[in-house]
């Protein structure tokens, strides 16, 4: 055991067996269980609101979440001799979700929507206000998208990456002004029925699964740092966006994402256009023009190019894609 943990160690009521690091973190095999002890890298009212999220959470019974864990002078931040922060979290054995797997994929896709049932759940029993987040933010990254555009254009003698992104601008910034267009009045209309906690950032990373000597499955939900309340369609759109993409553009596990959370949640046509809208909108295209202002100048990574190129030949798989997915809405019955 580490001299410099010892007393961080020492300040939770536990024994522990064995510490191994990994993903910037330490796990702690102790007698009460698995723990994850990591750096504090959110304001303590931030981290406050994560334990009572959490902790109702539980009570909704959806208690397999990495949920925060007091020291024995009951805060939730440890400090050690340097005046570094921590927080233990409960944590799980097993394996991040396989993204290119089609059980361990349907197995997160359950686990989301029973959770986004306890987080409605949890959200309708708040007594206290809580700020919802609006859907969508269309214009608002539009607007960002022509301000970088306009300082590419204004650069004297441009790079290739610069050269590569006006050339591919326009067609990137025109589907998403008619996002924008399509957006703005749906994002309007009441989806009360969806509006809960949301995970924030659920993908593969943050499912582990298990399965014990029995062939039980035990699945555990990590890392929700970026939780809020908004609409939880968000939360599978994000899901379902990276798992389609990484399995090259498969429309099958597509309509088996959807199948699997409309068993559980349902969903109306009306759901999946608010899908078809997210997805539609050059999500990528935007991420990558703000790591380019970011960036410094002087020199772009080569990897700046490959993801730019990446993304104009992939448009066309997300074009396909796109179309079954106003398929798929055919399907459903509206709300």
């Amino acid at each position: 055991m580490s001299d410099k943990m010892s007393e961080v160690f020492d300040a939770y009521d536990m024994e522990i067996y064995q510490t191994t690091r990994g993903r910037g973190a330490i796990l702690l095999k102790t007698d009460k269980g698995l723990y994850q002890l990591k750096s504090l890298d959110v304001n303590e009212s931030r981290l406050n609101a994560e334990y009572i999220f959490k902790e109702k959470l539980c009570e909704k019974g959806f208690d397999t979440i990495d949920r925060c864990i007091k020291n024995k002078d009951d805060e939730l931040v440890t400090t050690d001799r340097y005046g570094n922060p921590y927080v233990l979290r409960q944590y799980f054995y097993g394996k991040e979700c396989n993204i290119t797997k089609q059980e361990e994929i349907g197995i997160a896709v359950d686990n989301l929507a029973r959770l986004h049932l306890a987080c409605k759940e949890t959200f309708s029993s708040t007594e206290s206000d809580v700020h919802i987040r609006a859907n969508g933010d269309f214009r608002r990254r539009n607007r960002e998208l022509k301000r970088i555009r306009n300082f590419v254009g204004k650069q004297k003698s441009r790079k290739e990456f610069e050269d590569l992104y006006i050339k591919a601008f326009d067609y990137f910034y025109d589907k998403a002004l008619v996002c924008q267009e399509k957006g703005t009045p749906f994002f309007t209309m009441d989806m009360s029925s969806h509006i809960g906690y949301c995970h924030g950032t659920y993908n593969h990373h943050s499912v582990l699964i298990n399965r014990d000597e029995e062939n039980e499955i035990n699945v555990g939900t990590i890392s929700f740092d970026k939780f809020y309340v908004g609409n939880q369609l968000t939360d599978l759109y994000h899901f379902m966006r990276k798992a389609v993409e990484k399995n090259k553009y498969s429309s099958q596990f597509m309509e088996e994402i959807l199948d699997r959370y409309h068993c559980i949640c349902p969903l109306s046509q009306e759901d999946v256009e608010y899908i078809y809208i997210l997805y539609s909108y050059p999500e990528k295209f935007y991420k990558i023009s703000n790591q380019y202002i970011n960036s410094t100048k002087n020199w772009i990574s080569p990897k700046m190019i490959e993801k730019l190129t990446k993304l104009m030949e992939d448009e066309q798989d997300k074009e396909n894609i796109l179309k079954e997915l106003y398929k798929y809405k055919s399907k459903l019955k509206t709300s």
